[in-house]
């Protein structure tokens, strides 16, 4: 087993990771995003067998609060190269590395299960109970509501420009207030990303954290793309609101957040 760092990438490696991708991009489309998109704020190291095969990687992104960290396949040595100090993520591919990740992240780290769910354009039913705004970063009206919601929810992802620049938002708005959010942060081809939804407390229990899904939604499989997206487990709300969208539940798998 050889061990490469993404700074050592070369045009072979490289290939090996396109066709890894090709055949289950769901699975890597972190990988190959962060490496083409984000690779200042990348880092990652591969196992290579013998035959020139990725047996196994771990995946560092370091652009936000916290790490976003996965680990897929034959990956146990590797993590003995890496350091995972810090607030952390970590998507895991397999139930076997668990412990050893949490002992990486020392007592604050905690296990939890998160399902992915995905849906294409021929699966995916529509729906809103109110307009859906796309939010645009030259749009100043947009940003400065952006910039208060982020304020309300107590949660600061980066500058808010920055953020409807390069993420895809739709957002609902009452009475002038942006109060519903969802947003695309991996577009690919193949495969986008959903996630930061979010509605403001008081304006619950409305269908606007649905009606915001649902358009972003339709963005990604009106591209051609499989919508994906993470819940967590036990939100068993939130999964009948994506069920009822058409999702459909792919797989469970180990989270470790610290």
């Amino acid at each position: 087993m050889r061990i490469v760092e993404l700074e050592d990438l070369s045009l072979s490696l490289l290939r090996l990771l396109v066709e890894m991708y090709r055949r289950d991009p769901i699975t890597h489309v972190y990988l190959l995003y962060d490496i083409i998109y984000e690779s200042e704020s990348t880092d990652a190291v591969f196992a290579l067998e013998s035959g020139s095969e990725i047996a196994g990687y771990v995946l560092i992104w370091h652009g936000g609060r916290r790490l976003g960290v996965h680990v897929w396949g034959e990956a146990r040595q590797l993590l003995d190269t890496v350091s995972l100090k810090g607030p952390a993520v970590v998507q895991l591919y397999g139930e076997g590395l668990a412990g050893r990740v949490m002992e990486s992240l020392g007592s604050s780290a905690r296990l939890e299960r998160f399902v992915d769910m995905a849906v294409d354009e021929d699966g995916f039913r529509a729906w809103s109970t109110a307009e859906a705004v796309r939010l645009r970063a030259d749009k100043e009206e947009h940003v400065e509501a952006f910039s208060e919601f982020s304020k309300a929810r107590k949660r600061f992802l980066g500058d808010p420009q920055e953020l409807l620049k390069k993420w895809r938002y739709y957002g609902v708005f009452v009475e002038d207030r942006l109060v519903s959010v969802a947003c695309a942060y991996i577009r690919m081809p193949e495969v986008w990303c959903i996630g930061d939804v979010y509605t403001l407390e008081e304006h619950r229990g409305r269908g606007y954290g649905k009606t915001v899904t649902s358009a972003i939604t339709r963005d990604a499989v009106s591209s051609g793309a499989i919508a994906l997206l993470h819940v967590a487990e036990d939100n068993a709300a939130a999964r009948r609101v994506y069920r009822a969208l058409g999702f459909r539940a792919l797989r469970t798998r180990p989270w470790i957040l610290a």
